[in-house]
């Protein structure tokens, strides 16, 4: 491979020259954007996106955090931001009035897709992610250096620059990759603090941990993970593990209150002042640690969020492997990622991972930190996860997807030449570009081979989040009246002369019918399991929406869990269960 070298060794064990390291990542990174902001300008509105725009433009707006009491706001800012390149239209309504966040939603994104501004707010909006996204992979590099050297930062930054699945969340407005990015932040300042563990580095982490509370508040999980590393480096000195805890902790809290007061000096008043109130209340009837969280002295909005995650964090409907279920199940992200990254990458995050904690490696590992900066605080992250009720897709688990990348890096420890190695990861390298390439313009929907098609095996964030209404409502002006049932996020709807199929009787049905995925699977699967026994002939948004066409009325009795394999191609859609 050109610019490997011909010798075993570089500084440090490098086998990638330097400008040749450099201008890959720079390639990757601008391929990343291109992509990102093509599917950016052409995407709808997933269903979360309507809240976390909304909210966020407000909170930039009017200084005013009435609409984010779900999620702290942090990541929501960034995009507000950015959203007001498309001068967005911010109405005053009775949701807005009374801070009923999910209604304001439909006030906001109903009023700026009439002032034709929708699309523009939302690019501008996705622009931001998309540079979080690359944040994601600069830390990572950063991250992985620390570990394996140049090599291994190489490998992981750049498998997190092409996979499908990054690519497909970094360019929605959503809180995943906000989260991700300052995770990852954390990570490497716990690792800079366990250089040299000191005041000043442990007011740095304090900083972080603070950030990330107004991120998400599975920044509590964080919180834990850097308590337990620093009083873990730091164990032979109780004296200095108190006092740097301590420091950490202070400055978490400081840093929390000013990002939250800082947004909106005044704090909640009136009526949205006792509505949160009442929220805060109600968790006295939640769980012990949402009566605990929420007795502590943070933000009210703060507190609001957590006691009313904790309240609704009720069993939902999920899906997966064409099988539908309520609630959570402890396989779901582990097999959500297997069936989500390509099959080439989880081959060799295994092998990196084996090869990273073996003995008789190329070079040294640092063990402790690897497990102190990367396993424990990803492992942390997933037993909460295990926690909660909610399988909404591989996105909840985000930040353990990137924290695993790290693992690629021990590739970099083969006891091998720098040919025999190029041989190895040069083809690993060109299936992941051709994966990324392939997934474009659907990189959300997108599924390896051999789990095709993807909504027998996969739904919800996985493959639907309500992504392809635009390609729907263009489809639908060509066809005449079909029937529709798709999620969409709140505030829009399909038009071009559709009928709910939810509102009809399958034996009226004739004609054409798209249906998305996740309603097909998860939000009405009794209501459309009829569906599930004929064939889609076709299918849009890269198979996050299925069409079907029929010339006789559809029998009602149920289908299989599991939607029959397609006909794509046929005229008609026919009964294969």
């Amino acid at each position: 491979m050109a610019g490997m070298a011909d010798s075993e060794e570089r500084a440090e064990g490098e086998r990638v020259a330097p400008w040749l390291r450099r201008t890959i990542l720079a390639v990757l990174a601008l391929a990343f954007l291109g992509s990102g902001l093509y599917q950016a300008a052409h995407d709808a509105p997933t269903v979360d996106e309507g809240v976390d725009v909304s909210s966020g433009i407000v909170t930039v707006v009017r200084h005013d955090l009435r609409m984010v009491p779900e999620h702290p706001p942090l990541a929501k800012v960034p995009a507000g931001l950015g959203a007001l390149l498309g001068r967005p239209v911010v109405p005053t309504t009775k949701a807005y009035r009374e801070g009923r966040w999910f209604d304001y939603s439909d006030d906001f994104i109903s009023t700026n897709e009439a002032a034709g501004r929708l699309r523009q707010v939302l690019f501008w909006a996705r622009a931001v992610a998309l540079l979080e996204g690359l944040g994601c992979a600069a830390l990572l590099y950063v991250l992985a250096r620390r570990v394996f050297g140049p090599d291994g930062g190489l490998l992981v930054a750049g498998a997190w620059l092409t996979t499908p699945y990054t690519v497909g969340l970094s360019h929605f407005a959503m809180i995943d990759v906000p989260f991700t990015l300052i995770t990852l932040a954390c990570c490497v300042g716990l690792a800079w603090w366990r250089d040299a563990p000191s005041v000043r580095r442990a007011a740095v982490v304090g900083l972080l941990l603070g950030l990330a509370l107004a991120t998400r508040h599975t920044g509590l999980v964080l919180v834990l993970v850097a308590v337990g590393v620093m009083v873990a480096a730091l164990w032979g000195r109780p004296r200095d593990a108190v006092r740097e805890v301590a420091l950490a902790g202070l400055v978490a809290m400081i840093t929390l209150w000013a990002v939250y007061r800082g947004l909106a000096p005044a704090g909640p008043s009136g009526a949205v002042a006792a509505r949160f109130d009442a929220i805060i209340a109600s968790a006295s009837n939640g769980s012990a640690v949402s009566r605990l969280v929420t007795a502590m002295p943070l933000p009210k909005e703060w507190r609001a969020g957590f006691a009313y995650l904790d309240l609704t964090g009720t069993n939902r409907p999920a899906s997966l492997f064409g099988q539908s279920w309520d609630g959570g199940r402890w396989w779901f992200f582990p097999a959500s990622a297997f069936l989500k990254l390509p099959l080439t990458l989880t081959v060799a995050l295994v092998a990196g991972w084996v090869l990273a904690l073996r003995r008789g490696r190329r070079r040294p590992v640092d063990r402790r930190q690897l497990v102190a900066v990367v396993i424990a605080p990803a492992l942390a992250l997933w037993l909460f996860l295990l926690a909660q009720p909610l399988n909404l897709g591989l996105r909840l688990a985000l930040p353990v997807v990137a924290l695993a990348l790290v693992g690629l890096g021990g590739l970099t420890t083969l006891r091998w030449s720098s040919r025999r190695w190029a041989a190895l990861i040069v083809p690993l390298a060109l299936l992941q570009v051709l994966a990324a390439g392939v997934a474009t313009p659907h990189s959300l929907a997108w599924t390896p081979p051999p789990w095709s098609p993807a909504y027998r095996w996969v739904s919800d964030a996985n493959l639907d989040a309500g992504q392809a209404l635009y390609e729907v409502r263009s489809w639908a002006r060509t066809h005449d009246r079909p029937y529709v049932a798709i999620d969409t996020t709140r505030g829009l709807s399909v038009k071009g002369g559709s009928r709910s199929l939810l509102d009809a009787d399958p034996s009226d049905v004739r004609g054409w019918v798209a249906v998305g995925v996740t309603p097909l699977m998860q939000t009405e699967r009794d209501e459309l399991a009829w569906l599930r026994k004929y064939c889609p002939v076709a299918t849009l948004g890269g198979g996050s929406v299925l069409v079907y066409r029929f010339e006789d009325a559809p029998t009602a009795t149920p289908g299989p869990e599991r939607p029959v394999p397609p006909c794509i191609g046929d005229e008609v859609s026919t009964d294969r269960s």
